[in-house]
């Protein structure tokens, strides 16, 4: 019905009622019909704004949430740099090291300097590797009858060596014939770019 219609039904209505009055049958009806009309009024209103907060809570949630997110984004930003700051550190050393740096030779004017030149039972090189973009090249290192401390010094000169240096596969060994000795096996990496 379009609403002219319905306007005229209304006025019609009205002045009906106006002319003859209204029994009270129809009275009931009309409070009926009232009643029902406010309530379904009320209750399209509590829906709406039921829904409307509820939507405000899940938005308030999902700000919390972007919130936490932009501040682990903005943690994970500044790991980012700290790391590709410490990566173009060593970059740049292992640059300054190139066609300068011989692994074997280092090894053994340290071993002089910490005092375990004579303790070297062998070095020997071992195949180089690929690793991302660079050339691994490392040393197979095996120190026989050492203290504990002339291990740790040597290691420790290794360790703070300008150069870029790595130990692994790292084993002590105790002496049978004296436990107070030991024999150090280990593996020193260096690394370089090709090209």
């Amino acid at each position: 019905m379009n609403p002219l219609l319905r306007s005229a039904f209304v006025q019609t209505l009205l002045a009906r009622f106006r002319r003859e009055g209204i029994t009270s049958r129809e009275r009931l009806y009309l409070i009926i019909g009232g009643v029902t009309l406010v309530g379904l009024l009320l209750y399209g209103v509590y829906s709406t704004a039921a829904l409307y907060l509820d939507r405000m809570k899940g938005l308030d949630r999902l700000i919390h949430q972007k919130e936490e997110a932009l501040v682990t984004l903005g943690q994970i930003n500044r790991e980012y740099i700290q790391i590709k700051s410490q990566t173009g550190a060593l970059d740049q050393r292992i640059q300054n090291d190139q066609g300068k740096f011989s692994l074997l030779s280092f090894l053994e004017s340290l071993a002089g300097t910490a005092d375990v030149r004579s303790r070297i039972a062998y070095m020997r090189p071992q195949t180089m590797a690929m690793v991302d973009q660079y050339r691994e090249t490392s040393v197979e290192m095996k120190i026989e009858n050492v203290t504990l401390d002339q291990a740790v010094r040597f290691l420790s000169s290794i360790e703070q060596a300008p150069h870029v240096l790595k130990i692994k596969n790292l084993h002590f060994h105790t002496r049978y014939a004296n436990p107070q000795f030991l024999d150090v096996t280990f593996l020193v990496s260096t690394y370089e770019k090709p090209g």
